[in-house]
């Protein structure tokens, strides 16, 4: 009888514990879900979703279950931006797993640390955890975790410079997903290349693979999937200046953020409307987009960081700290009024530091600008009284000389030899001609409009350019220095356009606009590409003077052109 009662309660012990048992394993399912599921947006449940899924996992003395809750833990731990200690937790099980040998818990371990140091930005030590994470994961046989591991090999390559080895890793394991047909693998591999495109500034190619997305079921089925590729996408219009169309997106973000009841989105996606309405002059809305975004952008990182705090606050059990917080706090207010002086004091000093720093540093780039403007003033117009100078000695003097030759030879020698007198004819031309290319004497003598036109005449006789000129430009406003430097910037414009455009026509014109001049200098020539500007500046010596003759007279050069489509400079010069 004894035995039998002892059976009984032996088989009610086992059937209580097994009952207790599967409570606690379909409990800590509830709790994985939990910390799955809400561990970007509510920190603090996860902490103590975390604490109870340890609890439980100590109670079945179960490793497994131990590893994924502290897996779960070293996530959550870089949620809360608390990277050295996920990557110290993630060390210390690492280390454990490889006493055991555990290569499959082992990858995973290795590319939470990949992530980590991906999220500092140290891509070379994210690189390495996450081939090391790949080739536990191949020992493992875990070969549809291998495409995944693979994607963040692709974007960590890119990041440390080797971006045709990245896309090509990201290229290839996104066709083997699409082989196999694994929608969420797809899905980040396009994410991950569009990503990549995006920050080698290539937005066209980002933009194709985020319309991509648009073609499967999780993204067109879900608001938050349907929210975040039109939010990216109107981004990229905004990028592509492609106004019209990322009105469209922001519109339809704005509109699935807002059934989602999603601030997080919601922020982002009223900076993408601010952007746009500036950008399309709607100046009153972009402000009122502005001002929503602001306010949103405030109200979620508070919420963010109240979470944070009290995840923190669980993570620390800072409920045994109240006394020792209390005793701070009423030490703090015996002495906040001496802290509050001091910080006044501090922040006076502070002040006076920085503003006496800064007016010593304005005034010394002031005298050093004026200084550099002066000088260069200076240079150019000993360069322009020297040409004057010269010019003037040339027609003056050796001109008069050789037309004194010609008319003696002429009148002792009349039937000398025609080629001589050829010759001294070719030589008086040149000597006018570089005259003139000295000085144009039509400035002083009939304004900068009559000038240009001789500039132009010249060049059509001795090029096939068609060159026309139309300068209605007041020369009793222009001082001696304006139209000097102002026919010297016409003159390098056209010498470009002749040395490097194959152009068949240029076209000149000015006009006075308000209190300054409007000068323009087209062709039709090969142009070139607008981002090679700054290389050609520092290469060339006329495009350097040219720049520094529109500093001088405090004027603004802007150049239009693309390859195949001629070039447009633009000059606007003020009157004083």
């Amino acid at each position: 009888m004894k035995k039998l009662l002892l059976g009984c309660v032996l088989i009610f012990s086992i059937k209580a514990h097994a009952q207790s048992s599967a409570e606690l394993y379909k409990r800590f399912a509830v709790l994985d879900s939990i910390v799955q599921d809400v561990s970007e947006n509510h920190p603090e449940q996860v902490m103590n979703a975390l604490n109870e899924k340890l609890q439980i996992a100590g109670q079945l003395k179960n490793d497994s279950l131990n590893f994924v809750a502290r897996l779960s833990k070293i996530r959550v731990l870089s949620i809360l931006g608390m990277f050295d200690q996920s990557l110290q937790l993630a060390y210390n099980l690492l280390h454990e797993l490889e006493q055991g040998k555990n290569n499959s818990g082992k990858g995973d371990v290795l590319y939470e640390i990949g992530a980590r140091y991906f999220q500092m930005s140290d891509h070379p030590k994210s690189l390495d955890y996450y081939q090391r994470c790949k080739t536990a994961y191949i020992q493992s046989k875990r070969f549809d975790d291998t495409i995944r591991v693979n994607f963040e090999i692709g974007l960590a390559l890119v990041g440390t410079g080797k971006i045709k080895e990245g896309f090509a890793i990201l290229e290839h394991d996104l066709e083997v997903a699409k082989q196999r047909k694994d929608e969420d693998l797809i899905i980040v591999g396009i994410d991950n290349l569009s990503n990549c495109y995006y920050e080698i500034d290539n937005y066209q190619k980002s933009l194709e693979y985020q319309k991509e997305l648009l073609n499967y079921d999780y993204i067109e089925k879900t608001l938050n999937g349907r929210a975040a590729v039109n939010q990216r996408m109107a981004e990229l219009y905004v990028a592509l200046k492609q106004w019209d169309k990322a009105q469209v997106c922001a519109t339809l973000a704005i509109q699935y953020a807002k059934e989602m009841g999603s601030n997080d989105w919601l922020f982002d996606c009223y900076k993408n409307q601010s952007a746009i309405f500036e950008a399309t002059g709607q100046y009153k809305d972009a402000l009122v987009y502005h001002q929503k975004y602001l306010a949103l952008k405030d109200s979620v990182y508070k919420h963010n960081y109240d979470s944070k705090m009290s995840a923190m606050a669980t993570l620390y059990e800072l409920d045994h700290k109240e006394t020792m917080i209390k005793d701070l706090e009423t030490a703090q207010l015996l002495n906040q009024t001496k802290i509050q002086r001091l910080y006044l004091v501090i922040a006076v000093l502070i002040l006076l530091v920085m503003l006496v720093m800064f007016y010593i540093n304005h005034r010394k780039n002031n005298i050093e600008n004026a200084l550099r403007q002066q000088f260069s003033r200076q240079l150019i117009q000993s360069q322009e009284d020297e040409r004057f100078r010269i010019s003037k000695e040339l027609h003056d003097s050796v001109g008069q000389n050789i037309l004194f030759i010609k008319n003696q030879i002429q009148k002792f020698f009349a039937d000398s030899n025609p080629m001589l007198n050829q010759s001294v004819d070719t030589a008086l031309d040149e000597v006018r001609n570089i005259s003139k290319n000295l000085y144009p004497n039509q400035l002083d003598q009939y304004g900068l409009s009559s000038a240009i036109e001789g500039l132009c005449d010249k060049i059509k006789e001795s090029t096939n350019l068609f060159v026309s000129s139309d300068l209605q430009l007041p020369d009793e406003k222009l001082s001696k220095e304006t139209k000097i430097n102002c026919y010297r910037i016409i003159q390098e414009c056209v010498n470009n356009t002749l040395k490097h455009a194959k152009a068949s026509a240029i076209r000149i014109t000015g006009e006075l606009l308000g209190n300054q001049i409007q000068l323009v200098v087209q062709d039709n020539g090969s142009g070139f590409e607008k981002n090679l500007l700054h290389l050609k500046a520092n290469r060339s010596f006329g495009l350097l003077n040219l720049q520094e003759r529109v500093r001088i007279l405090d004027g603004k050069f802007e150049l239009e052109t693309e390859p195949g489509k001629g070039t447009k400079s633009l000059f606007l010069i003020p009157l004083y």
